[in-house]
């Protein structure tokens, strides 16, 4: 970890690390890259899930303390209690806003949605979704192939929730790592033409290398943007811009190295 450390400061601060991207090989970048996207994605996904598990925890106190007993079998749907059972989705908010409505008793329509901007209707045997005033779409409930009790739900995602999060994360990573080696290969394509302009004549391998080290910089900024919620229009061109002039930067470095070695010989 020191190793690792040591890199990443010298990678953003010591204006001779290109020496240093010289020597090393290109499997040693890779990993460098790929522990430095398990530092930031971990932090990015753990920040993530601990939203996605504290929402799945009020789901199903939700659907324990203000939801009435329901089972669906073979495509058919019924429910205890009073009809209809109608849920604002959004406490305190408009209530044309978005509503979660319940009548399997067949008094009841989906045409009750038109009261509210957007809502969930369920019959006996239909669920209709209202996004907004435009969209509307209509899904049949003998397409769900299984037979659920709410007893059976709340046990679902207690069960389920840590294992799909863990799931969840490690596949993440696994994209995020992923997305990030394609960033760099496209990075490259600018190294080949700062390459030429400044006449450096490094072989793919070096600007490889050099790719991968100046997206470090733009990756923390990124991270720090994400946990701390701080949402910055067309981010993506400050974050290209500093990888781009750590490319030049260390192109530069090879030039300079080049030319301190020719003038010693």
């Amino acid at each position: 970890m020191n190793t690792f450390l040591n890199k990443l400061k010298s990678s953003l601060l010591d204006a001779n690390f290109a020496s240093r991207i010289k020597a090393e090989e290109v499997g040693k970048s890779v990993k460098y890259l790929l522990i430095l996207m398990l530092i930031i994605g971990s932090g990015i996904m753990i920040k993530a899930e601990i939203g996605i598990y504290a929402a799945a925890k009020e789901g199903v106190t939700n659907l324990k303390t203000k939801f009435p007993d329901f089972e669906l079998k073979d495509g058919h749907l019924t429910c205890q209690g009073a009809m209809p059972f109608i849920l604002n989705t959004k406490p305190g908010d408009d209530e044309k806003n978005a509503q979660f409505i319940i009548d399997t008793s067949g008094k009841t329509t989906a045409e009750i949605l038109d009261r509210y901007k957007s809502g969930l209707f369920f019959s006996e045997s239909k669920v209709v979704y209202k996004k907004d005033a435009f969209e509307t779409k209509t899904y049949n409930l003998s397409d769900i192939k299984v037979n659920l009790t709410k007893a059976d739900l709340i046990n679902g995602i207690n069960n389920w929730t840590i294992p799909a999060l863990v799931f969840i994360f490690l596949i993440s990573l696994f994209f995020i790592f992923v997305a990030k080696l394609l960033g760099v290969f496209l990075l490259s394509i600018l190294g080949v033409i700062m390459n030429k302009l400044l006449k450096a004549e490094l072989d793919y391998q070096t600007i490889f290398k050099i790719c991968v080290y100046a997206i470090v910089l733009p990756s923390i900024i990124k991270f720090g943007f994400g946990i701390l919620d701080i949402n910055i229009p067309y981010f993506w061109i400050l974050y290209y811009g500093i990888a781009a002039f750590y490319i030049f930067r260390f192109i530069k470095g090879f030039n300079e190295l080049k030319n301190s070695e020719s003038t010693e010989n």
